[in-house]
């Protein structure tokens, strides 16, 4: 496994659950709302590259993320 992928599976061992309650509460179809779980995590690694810890914590971009996938389902 590369350092990148590591990297990844650690982002997403942190978060998933926090992302994934947020998310629920938000949607209230459980299958749609595990798939945009999923497209929230794409999305990060899609994304890692463009993330600048000077303007945001991770915690609060991979947020932003997650808020912004909801938007976009309504």
């Amino acid at each position: 496994m590369g350092d990148m992928e590591k990297l990844y599976g650690e982002i997403y061992a942190a978060y998933k659950d926090k992302v994934s309650q947020y998310i629920h509460v938000k949607i209230s179809n459980f299958h749609d709302a595990e798939d945009l779980v999923s497209d929230v995590f794409l999305k990060v690694c899609q994304k890692y590259g463009t993330f600048d810890e000077k303007k945001a914590s991770l915690s609060t971009w991979i947020y932003i993320i997650a808020r912004n996938t909801v938007i976009d389902y309504y």
